[in-house]
Order: structure tokens, then C-alpha cells, then sequence
């Protein structure tokens, strides 16, 4: 399945709905995505994964060189809403040491300024 990307402004970030497959398959156009949001000099972006069924071995490298990349210019990756099996992945993968995971986004947003 093809992955679709939706960005969204909100206070001090950028939210991108994700919806589909993180997967080897889908990579490049979630990493398009990240990167045009990164050029614009996002502090906070924040992954909303609610749509997300499948994520693979390269789309957890891909996390994690996301979240490389972001703090690389002082900036920050939070994940949103993982389904069930996909939390599952990442906590098997330590993602979440990279990359903190809420429930709302009301909670990252809080997040970001408690980090700021």
C-alpha cells in the first residue's frame, strides 16, 4: 500500500499525518515529506502515525535518522498514536528512546515546551 502524507501547522510545529505502510517501498515519499518540512526550519514535527498499519526494518532506520537529522539542527521528533502493533515494533526496536510517543497531541505539544 502507497503511503500518504499530510502536513498541518500548529503551534510551534508541524504535524504529518501519515497514512499507509512505513516501508522500504514507501521511503522516499516519506522522506521528501520530513525533509521539505525540515528545510522550512521546523522545531517540532511530530509523526502522526493513527494511520499507520505496517512499519518494516527500513522505515524504523528511517525513524531513527529522522530524529538524527532533526536534532542535528536543534529540533525535535515526536511520534503520535501508534496502532497497537506498531507501538509493539517500536518498543521491540527501542524507538521510543529516540523519538518520545504520545497518545494526543495536545501531550506532544506539551512536550515540546517542556523540552524547549
Amino acid at each position: 500500500m502507497a503511503m500518504q502524507t499530510k502536513e498541518r501547522p500548529v503551534a510551534n510545529g508541524v504535524v504529518l499525518d501519515l497514512a499507509g505502510d512505513l516501508t522500504y517501498a514507501n521511503r522516499e515519499q516519506f522522506k521528501t515529506a520530513v525533509e521539505a518540512i525540515r528545510q522550512k526550519g521546523c522545531r517540532h514535527l511530530i509523526l502522526n502515525m493513527a494511520e499507520v498499519r505496517f512499519v518494516d526494518s527500513s522505515g524504523l532506520g528511517l525513524l531513527a535518522l529522522v530524529s538524527q537529522n532533526f536534532k542535528l539542527s536543534q529540533a525535535k521528533v515526536s511520534m503520535l498514536k501508534p496502532q497497537s502493533y506498531v507501538r509493539e515494533i517500536m518498543s521491540l526496536a527501542n524507538i521510543q528512546k529516540l523519538i518520545p510517543v504520545y497518545d494526543n497531541e495536545q501531550d506532544a505539544l506539551a512536550g515540546q515546551q517542556k523540552a524547549a
